[in-house]
């Protein structure tokens, strides 16, 4: 199993989107391969060639950043992949986002539960979809990429 930074194709996205179950359709790919160029951040996780994981951030450069497409193949899941894509976006985070920058994600249940782990909580606990990360308490490191 390979982290890496590097941009699936469209239809590789499109594909892993249906065996994730993150969608049950595929994107246009000239919409998939502009939204994937847009992104600051991208990890991929390939399994043979095969994209089996992945996860993004898009974000203004300076105040606003959005966690993305955080999505396992489901034959791979409960594998702790999730949380490594997570690990892998908190060190860019880290060394992009001060404590004056919103970053943000949305969330479904149960997903919820590997988002809180990284400082991830939901804006309004009682619609439950929203997570907002905590920028205050953020480690001393520093960042080196996949």
């Amino acid at each position: 199993m390979e982290f890496t930074n590097r941009i699936p194709a469209p239809e590789q996205y499109n594909a892993l989107r249906l065996r994730s179950g993150m969608s049950t359709r595929c994107a246009a790919p000239e919409r998939v391969a502009r939204a994937l160029k847009g992104s600051s951040f991208i990890c991929s996780v390939w399994e043979n060639d095969e994209l089996i994981g992945f996860g993004r951030v898009i974000d203004d450069g300076g105040i606003c950043f959005s966690v993305n497409d955080i999505m396992v193949d489901r034959r791979y899941q409960r594998r702790g992949i999730a949380d490594r894509i997570m690990t892998e976006i908190d060190g860019y985070l880290d060394s992009k986002a001060d404590e004056f920058c919103f970053v943000t994600l949305l969330a479904k249940i149960p997903a919820d539960h590997i988002y809180a782990r990284h400082r991830f909580e939901y804006i309004d606990p009682a619609r439950r979809y929203g997570m907002i990360r905590h920028q205050d308490d953020r480690p001393d490191m520093e960042y080196s990429p996949i």
